[in-house]
């Protein structure tokens, strides 16, 4: 009869350690959700914003403004088919068409991979904040050193690093604070809800005088602007 009491408790402990060992592993997991959140803020395009065009006058923007022609890329940072492209593609466009000052080139936020998506768009709008010159800096620098997709990398920390190689003297407790301004989440916002208006499903998207091209090679491109120029007598 004591053994089977014994054998009973036994059982009822491993029970309890258990429940026990499930609650501590829930709650740890909120808390980490908790920080997570914190960290990597979810950011949608459903604001009430009213777009009208790609306003290029409030996006980061190189070249002529008044040649006539307008590039628009759409791109997420944690995105290596951009990194790629901005690697193997946007140099032929500069050096063809943004350094001859026959096209504007505007970049737009469209963080969608995942919730360090966000922060680094985030990142992205503080830097051109603080310096517009710094932001190209930036733009090539986070994607030159772009880590692997699946992984969470886009941290504070990692931005904070990456953001003082372009800006040497930044104030990083500054920089880290002004990520999570609501103004600087609403620019962020803005630009999602101008990608989802014109049909943005993923990302490089780039577009051409409010023109989606078909895709984001140099070939189709060059030609989306050439027929540009000739539309407009150039």
């Amino acid at each position: 009869m004591k053994k089977k009491n014994n054998n009973q408790l036994f059982v009822i402990s491993v029970c309890v350690g258990i429940i026990v060992l499930m609650g501590a592993l829930f709650f740890v997991s909120k808390l980490q959700d908790k920080q997570a959140a914190q960290e990597f803020p979810k950011i949608t395009g459903e604001n009430k914003v009213k777009v009208n065009g790609f306003n290029i006058d409030e996006q980061p923007t190189l070249g002529n403004k008044k040649s006539g022609i307008e590039v628009v890329e759409f791109g997420d940072y944690k995105c290596p088919v951009c990194a790629q492209w901005n690697d193997k593609v946007f140099p032929k466009i500069q050096s063809d068409y943004i350094n001859t000052n026959q096209i504007s080139f505007s970049f737009v936020n469209y963080p969608f991979i995942s919730k360090d998506s966000n922060l680094a768009a985030l990142a992205g709008e503080v830097i051109y904040i603080y310096d517009p010159n710094a932001f190209w800096a930036f733009h090539h620098e986070i994607y030159r050193n772009q880590p692997e997709e699946t992984k969470t990398w886009a941290t504070k920390k990692y931005l904070t690093d990456l953001a003082k190689k372009v800006i040497p003297n930044l104030n990083e407790q500054k920089f880290q604070n002004d990520l999570y301004k609501k103004s600087t989440m609403k620019k962020v916002a803005t630009d999602v809800a101008i990608g989802d208006h014109f049909n943005v499903q993923g990302t490089p998207t780039i577009f051409v005088n409010g023109k989606m091209v078909k895709d984001p090679s140099y070939d189709s491109i060059k030609a989306a602007i050439e027929e540009a120029k000739a539309s407009i007598g150039k």
